[in-house]
């Protein structure tokens, strides 16, 4: 909670709505007669024509939803304030790292859901791209530890399935990999203020220093030649979902 109260500043501008990656959260999300959003943030991603309750602990970030936006409640994933079989679905995006108490988290999305669990997250067994592989390792290691993995996906919930969800060149939110094909966006502080992976991150004045380097000097273009015709990036980011075992 109290880093999105400190991080969270802008967050509405720099962490938008993608519509491609929004289309893809829709498809998985058509048949959900209420929904839950776990780690709402300020909205973005909440499909704007059903019935959604959004639960955010940060208040900072609940301070920045639009007057428009979904109901909100402030709240954590480990303790739902809501009786059992609340939701026909409940969705989160890019917030599972973030839970101090996943089991736990889970067990509570079972009891409040009925049907479905879906997720945008990240696969830690996925390679690394070029930003994590090259100048912030750290940030890898830390990832490959705290998001969590299928096969633990698998032991709170049924059918799991996970499908790769490549990020656009021109990704309209700022998440860590949005700016693989704009590299010197990793340069801003403005920027790097809404992505959590450099909230704390030791190193980061090296790391950047090196991207400067190689910017300036061409070493990144032509390391990363292979990206200039690409138009997506399969940087490890995975769309999940999963049958809940609300009973």
């Amino acid at each position: 909670m109290a880093r999105y109260d400190r991080i969270g500043l802008n967050y509405t501008i720099q962490r938008r709505t993608d519509p491609r990656l929004a289309a893809a959260l829709a498809s998985e999300l058509k048949s959900a007669q209420r929904l839950l959003n776990l780690g709402a943030g300020t909205g973005s991603y909440e499909p704007k024509h059903s019935e959604l309750v959004a639960l955010e602990p940060s208040r900072e970030m609940l301070q920045q939803r639009p007057p428009a936006a979904h109901p909100a409640v402030q709240g954590c994933a480990e303790t739902l304030p809501f009786p059992k079989a609340s939701f026909s679905h409940s969705m989160t995006v890019l917030s599972m790292h973030h839970w101090s108490n996943r089991a736990q988290a889970f067990s509570e999305i079972n009891r409040v859901t009925r049907e479905r669990f879906v997720a945008i997250s990240w696969d830690p067994s996925a390679a690394p791209f070029w930003l994590t592989r090259d100048y912030f390792p750290q940030i890898i290691a830390d990832d490959v530890k705290n998001f969590p993995a299928i096969t633990e996906l698998e032991q709170h919930f049924d059918d799991v399935r996970s499908r790769p969800l490549p990020i656009p060149e021109d990704c309209q939110d700022g998440f860590l990999a949005a700016f693989w094909k704009r590299p010197e966006a990793y340069l801003s502080a403005e920027i790097r203020q809404s992505i959590s992976s450099f909230a704390s991150l030791p190193g980061l004045e090296q790391g950047l220093t090196a991207l400067r380097a190689d910017l300036e000097d061409g070493s990144w273009a032509e390391r990363n030649a292979s990206l200039s015709a690409a138009t997506a990036l399969d940087a490890g980011y995975c769309l999940i979902t999963a049958k809940t075992r609300c009973g």
